[in-house]
């Protein structure tokens, strides 16, 4: 026993003499390592801040390269503001950047979705962003922090050439009202961070305490230290050269190691931490090999504590990086060089089914099992060992892409990206997956629902494309036969016969052109929804009698039977007849236009009559049995600008609005229109409209005896007769074309030129001296309805009363509205209808004189 211990005793000597001869080497190489890894922790901190960052300005730079694809020539809309305001609006919703600002120079001119006080006199060419955009070509610009002109705070901007243009897209950060806070909870304590740009301007940081100024200014010391290379270097007490760390005098005064990691933005991630952290363990090592000579026991608790604190910091260094990386639901450390993986962190899955460490083709294979079909050809090519090899020469530090993989039997989207640095081992790289499942969804949905905007602007404008071709062609026809017919004219002067039939075609090609133009009008007022419906009683079976008789001759001319059967009752009804005439005059037209010789067209009405109800309902059938539609074109016969393309359909005239039109009013009355169609067997509409019964049920014999026993026309002239009214037109033709009707109305003609001398006209002669004053709206010098304002605010006595009526071809909507803005009672479009002239004057001259 006793040998046994000598023995024990021998053996404790040996060991205590080699413990003493390699306590000192294994001291120093321990401290080393300690310093080392506080080094490469401190270094890695400093990266993985300057990846969450990265990680941000990669948002911004998605919104940035978005805007360009959109503002792209090929891409772009009418109102680019409305664009980029929308799309910051979307973005807003689903990421928390901050404040952000995106505008774009194009053409010289901002467009941003906020409006900028003085951006019209802003010389964007000037500015740093713009012309360093330009230079880069294409590629993402950072600028270093710079106060914004617009609300006077600090700014950082990206920037990029819109492609194939000279204009630039960008994007405003505001890094200073709350960009984006690092994550410094778990670092070690009095650790600070510091972000700024490439000129040492502070864009972030964790000290709150002191003041902004004050802050960068003490800053500025410890950046020109970090760049320089300024700083102080430590070695442990053998005078390891490899130990030495890199300290700087920190801003609160105190001796800090810093680390540093420059992002591609040309940003700096800096990070500090006290002296008295990192040399710890250091002192604590050399205490204890004070200790070893001392007592080979105490060597050995003091050498176990030693173990459990080192461990306990790595522990605390490895939560630090698994906190920062839980953004990754995997993270695997590949050797490129040798083909092996380390896996930091995986899924269950893969955990269950490989080690933590093997052959790189052992991951890659597992993957295939979890990893969408299609995508997985791609992946494995993508991060095959040698493309990986080939990135990292060409110094490729972040390269990733998505793809889908399976989780609980369910497909989701998953990011994957090769990080590849300096910091870790030559020919090393780690793969991290990251789910975006929810992020990819909305991109997709976002690009679905720009493709489906862009798919629709196209087809809308050709759709409108095609139908300026076809009115252009449409115009061209009747205003050429016009030409034409009156050259030819020219030529018959002696003889009247051949002369009276020119005027009838020009008339008819007059009236066609006519229509035309009054189609538009309609399809303005439909969309501007300011079409007017009147409530007026009329008889329906008479008024039906009267419209079929007009189209017996013209229908019996053409070669074709037209039938028409009213099955309804003699009685008074509440509606607005004209709109009436008009839908059965388009679908009476239309079946003569489709209908060959000897075709068959048949108008029935019938009538539901309800005992309970003040209404009754018509249905309005028009047959044919002519060219027919198409079924494709039938499901887009009331778009607007649509027309049928068949060979049968192609040779006859139209702008496709008359039945979109047509579908309008019957909506707005009230109704319903059907069809039915086959190519070469003709087609059935069927329109329903209900129609209030009117209190006045007398027939016509009632009607005639309210009026005043003289002929309107009889009325019209007394009226007319010797009144002075005042013409203002600037086109010859036109002036004596009205003047010579007024005239015969019985009326005295005094023209003027333009609304200037109308004016003048109006205000030199005494009060009273015009009776009505007609002026066209387009003039040289002054216009209609700047010459109608002036009048009323004259000051003469029969200024405000005077009926001044526009007689003018704009005819729109907005046209009108200026007219009686101006002051005018009433407006007639041009080609005059001067019957409809001739009632206006005598209603309005009605009303003054019952005044």
């Amino acid at each position: 026993m006793e040998r046994k211990y000598k023995n024990r005793y021998l053996y404790l000597i040996i060991v205590i003499l080699v413990i003493i001869l390699v306590i000192p080497f294994a001291i120093r190489k321990m401290n080393d390592a300690v310093i080392d890894n506080v080094q490469m922790a401190g270094d890695e901190s400093a990266h993985v801040y300057a990846l969450n960052e990265a990680s941000v300005l990669n948002e911004y730079e998605v919104i940035l390269e978005t805007l360009e694809y959109q503002l792209r020539p090929e891409n772009r809309t009418e109102d680019y503001s409305y664009l980029i305001g929308r799309y910051l609006d979307f973005v807003m919703d689903i990421r928390d950047l901050g404040e952000v600002e995106a505008y774009a120079v194009i053409d010289g001119k901002i467009h941003a979705a906020t409006y900028w006080e003085g951006d019209e006199t802003f010389d964007v060419y000037s500015t740093e962003w713009y012309q360093r955009a330009i230079e880069a070509d294409g590629e993402i610009i950072y600028t270093n922090v710079y106060t914004d002109a617009r609300l006077r705070e600090k700014v950082v901007t990206l920037a990029m050439k819109i492609q194939g243009t000279d204009d630039v897209v960008a994007v405003d950060m505001y890094p200073m009202s709350g960009m984006r806070e690092a994550r410094t909870a778990g670092t070690p304590e009095g650790t600070n961070y510091y972000l700024c740009d490439s000129e040492g301007t502070l864009l972030f940081s964790s000290v709150t305490e002191a003041e902004h100024d004050a802050l960068q200014d003490k800053f500025n010391n410890v950046f020109r230290a970090v760049i320089s290379g300024e700083n102080e270097t430590d070695t442990n007490t053998a005078g390891s050269e490899k130990s030495a760390v890199n300290y700087i005098t920190g801003i609160d005064g105190q001796r800090r190691g810093v680390y540093y990691y420059q992002l591609d933005s040309g940003w700096y991630a800096v990070v500090t931490i006290p002296y008295q952290v990192l040399v710890e363990p250091y002192l604590g090592a050399w205490q204890i090999f004070v200790g070893v000579i001392v007592v080979f026991m105490l060597t050995v608790i003091i050498f176990a504590i030693i173990d459990f604190r080192t461990n306990r910091k790595a522990k605390i260094y490895n939560e630090i990086i698994g906190v920062l990386g839980n953004s990754y639901y995997a993270l695997y450390q590949v050797d490129l060089t040798r083909g092996e993986y380390y896996m930091m962190k995986g899924s269950d899955y893969v955990r269950n089914n490989i080690p933590r460490r093997g052959d790189y083709a052992q991951l890659v294979n597992i993957m295939e099992e979890v990893i969408y079909r299609q995508d997985y050809g791609e992946f494995s090519r993508t991060f095959s060992t040698k493309n990986m090899q080939e990135l990292v020469r060409k110094r490729v530090r972040d390269f990733g892409g998505d793809f889908r993989r399976l989780f609980n039997g369910e497909y989701r989207w998953v990011h994957v990206q090769m990080l590849y640095d300096e910091s870790l081992q030559k020919g090393t790289v780690v793969l991290a997956f990251r789910d975006v499942n929810e992020a990819k969804k909305q991109d997709l949905s976002r690009l679905e629902f720009l493709k489906n905007s862009l798919e629709s602007v196209d087809r809308m404008t050709k759709s409108k494309n095609m139908f300026f071709s076809q009115m252009s062609h449409d115009m061209r026809t009747p205003l050429n036969g016009i030409i034409g017919l009156t050259r030819i004219a020219e030529g018959q002067v002696n003889d009247p016969e051949k002369m009276a039939d020119t005027l009838k075609k020009v008339r008819q090609l007059g009236s066609q052109l006519l229509e035309l133009i009054n189609e538009i009008l309609d399809i303005s007022r439909i969309e501007e929804g300011k079409l007017e419906l009147k409530s007026e009683s009329f008889m329906m079976k008479e008024n039906l009698e009267e419209l079929t008789a007009i189209y017996q001759p013209q229908m019996e001319e053409k070669g074709k039977i037209f039938t028409a059967d009213l099955d309804i009752a003699d009685v008074c009804v509440v509606g607005d007849w004209g709109k009436i005439q008009q839908i059965l005059n388009n679908l009476l037209s239309n079946a003569m236009k489709f209908t060959g010789s000897d075709g068959i067209i048949t108008l029935s009405v019938n009538e539901t009559v309800d005992s309970n109800s003040k209404y009754r309902k018509y249905c309005f059938t028009v047959r044919d049995n002519g060219a027919g539609m198409s079924r494709d074109f039938l499901s887009r016969l009331f778009i607007p600008f649509e027309r049928e393309v068949q060979f049968g359909a192609a040779k006859v005239a139209g702008t496709g609005l008359g039945m979109p039109i047509v579908h309008e009013l019957v909506q707005k009355m009230g109704g319903t229109i059907e069809v039915d169609s086959e190519l070469g067997k003709g087609t059935v509409f069927e329109v329903t409209i209900p129609f209030r019964i009117s209190e006045e049920t007398a027939g016509p014999e009632r009607i005639e005896e309210k009026g005043s026993g003289v002929s309107p026309q009889e009325e019209g002239e007394d009226i007319l007769k010797g009144r002075r009214v005042l013409l203002a037109e600037d086109n010859a033709i036109n002036m004596e074309i009205a003047a010579e009707m007024l005239g015969m109305f019985g009326l005295d003609v005094i023209q003027a030129w333009n609304g200037k001398e109308a004016y003048e006209l109006f205000v030199k002669n005494e009060p009273r001296w015009f009776d009505i004053i007609l002026m066209d709206m387009q003039m040289p010098v002054m216009d209609g309805c700047e010459a109608a304002e002036m009048i009323r605010k004259s000051g003469k006595p029969d200024a405000a009363d005077i009926p001044i009526i526009a007689v003018t071809a704009n005819a729109f909507a907005e046209d009108i509205a200026l007219t009686k803005k101006a002051g005018m009672n009433a407006h007639i479009s041009k080609p005059i209808d001067f019957r409809m002239l001739k009632e206006t004057m005598k209603k309005l001259l009605d009303a003054k004189r019952a005044e």
